[in-house]
């Protein structure tokens, strides 16, 4: 039909029983007319009140159903002229549909190079697995929120919504209240002075490592990393396409002497030297300048990651980089309540001027700022002293559990396991040096029979020892259950020590 005088609209039946709305109906049949060519590219459709009395529907009907084919593509309407079929079409006609049908269905899209690279770390199965029955569970950092901690929370969070001046959309570079809050905490409880405008607040360590890789490496640079080290730090700066050199960390963290060669080139350096994870060592001061004096010669930066180093146990830390830096090279990261509240994912980075403005135009693109009320909340805690209490009711309980632990393994095992770091944290790093790697799986089986969940410290080298390592969160458990969970392990050890001495040989 090319005219509005060659119009048929006996093939329209319809059905005030069809569950579909009568202008669907209409607007169906229509359709059906000019995908099979009985309505022309550019053929005029009737006037709708020509239409409505042929089909015997209402005009509101027709005119209902013109829009929505004119929305689809299907009709145009030109002014003063009528409504005629579109040149072009969006609706698929059948000859297209069944050449789609037989054409070879496309490929999946291509990825770019940091997509391929940053696919999600498979989870080690006692991260996963549930805890049931009188299983002690030392797999998983489990912190229950102290009640006081809690209270505090929702009587400022409470405060703020009263309030008119309610904050709305966040600052990009993070509440200035709650950085003058972090700059005078840190001035008073770490010897830091910082200005609040050298201050960002992030989503946690994992943003603030993803915002220092995009600011300061390419790909193809090198980057060093403490050796073990969380693995998260390495997945990193691996997804963004640089070579990793493992550092090695002694008794008194990394010393940077050992390694000078390996990390000739390298542009940043990675280091935690308040409390070390998992070893939780604790780098000394003469090393902490070396690496200033490395990183000055090299034209390198240093992230200071100060993972948990406020969990201390009544000892004062040593003077951090960041302080100690004289020549804007250091990047500090922390978080906010990594134990108080685990949900909050707030952290915060100290910045060298020289670097404030790059770091904005990356965090830009990332987000507009983190959540502007948890902020405020916790700018209003740290204020009245609330985070500083429950920062040394944390330190304060943690002390005896580990004590706790180390003591129930050590009671039965002796010099048989070696354990670094007893100043911070929630959690211990335990070699098994006359243990074999090969023996992991064995004696982590063996000790959940025995009713204690633990893990390997594999996951955080890159270089696995020869040797049996495990790091046993003990934060959120009470004394008693961490005294039967070192007996259970120790016991467990020395199951798998018998029958490895006892295995015959392999030429036997």
């Amino acid at each position: 039909m090319t005219g509005r005088e060659l119009f048929r609209c006996d093939h329209f039946e319809p059905s005030r029983e069809n569950d579909e709305p009568m202008y669907v109906q209409v607007a169906e049949s229509i359709r059906r007319d000019i995908e099979a060519g009985r309505f022309q590219v550019g053929a005029c459709l009737p006037g709708s009140r020509s239409m409505a009395i042929a089909l015997g529907v209402s005009r509101t009907v027709v005119l209902m159903a013109y829009d929505q084919l004119e929305s689809e593509g299907y009709l145009e309407t030109r002014s003063g002229s009528g409504t005629y079929v579109s040149a072009r079409p969006h609706g698929t006609s059948a000859h297209e549909t069944l050449a789609e049908e037989r054409a070879e269905p496309p490929g999946r899209p291509r990825l770019s190079r940091l997509a391929l690279r940053a696919g999600l770390p498979d989870a080690p199965e006692a991260d996963t697995a549930s805890t049931g029955g009188d299983v002690i569970d030392l797999a998983q950092p489990r912190v229950k929120s102290d009640p006081r901690s809690l209270k505090a929370w929702v009587q400022n969070l409470m405060a703020l919504l009263r309030r008119r001046s309610a904050p709305d959309f966040p600052e990009l570079q993070g509440a200035a209240d709650l950085r003058r809050a972090v700059a005078g905490y840190l001035r008073v409880e770490r010897a830091i002075d910082v200005d609040p405008e050298d201050i960002l607040i992030v989503s946690g360590a994992q943003q603030a490592r993803d915002l220092i890789a995009r600011v300061l490496l390419d790909e193809g640079d090198a980057v060093g990393v403490e050796e073990p080290c969380h693995w998260s730090v390495r997945h990193t700066y691996e997804a963004m396409g640089v070579r990793v050199v493992p550092c090695r960390v002694g008794p008194r963290g990394m010393d940077i002497d050992d390694h000078a060669t390996a990390l000739d080139g390298v542009r940043l350096m990675n280091v935690s030297p308040s409390f070390q994870f998992p070893t939780g060592v604790v780098m000394s001061e003469g090393r902490r300048r070396a690496l200033l004096q490395w990183a000055y010669a090299q034209d390198a930066c240093l992230v200071e990651d100060d993972f948990d180093c406020e969990h201390r146990f009544g000892v004062r830390t040593c003077a951090s980089l960041w302080s100690l830096d004289r020549h804007g090279r250091v990047i500090h990261v922390s978080s906010f309540a990594r134990s108080m509240f685990p949900a909050l994912q707030l952290g915060y980075m100290l910045i060298p001027r020289s670097l404030r403005e790059r770091f904005l135009g990356i965090k830009w693109l990332a987000d507009r700022g983190s959540i502007s009320m948890q902020q405020h909340v916790l700018a209003a805690c740290i204020a009245s002293g609330q985070y500083l209490r429950d920062l040394r009711r944390i330190a304060h309980g943690l002390a005896p559990r580990h004590r706790a632990l180390h003591a129930a393994l050590h009671v039965r095992l002796g010099d048989a396991m070696t354990v670094t770091g007893s100043v911070a944290g929630g959690s211990l790093f335990v070699q098994f040096p006359r243990l074999p790697r090969s023996a992991t799986g064995s004696l982590v089986a063996e000790s959940l029979a025995r009713g204690v969940r633990v893990r390997s410290a594999e996951r955080f080298h890159r270089i696995p020892p020869d040797h049996v390592t495990l790091v046993l969160s003990y934060a959120g458990m009470p004394e008693t259950s961490l005294r039967r969970a070192g007996q259970r392990l120790a016991e467990a050890y020395l199951a798998i020590e018998r029958s490895d001495t006892t295995s015959p040989s392999p030429s036997g």
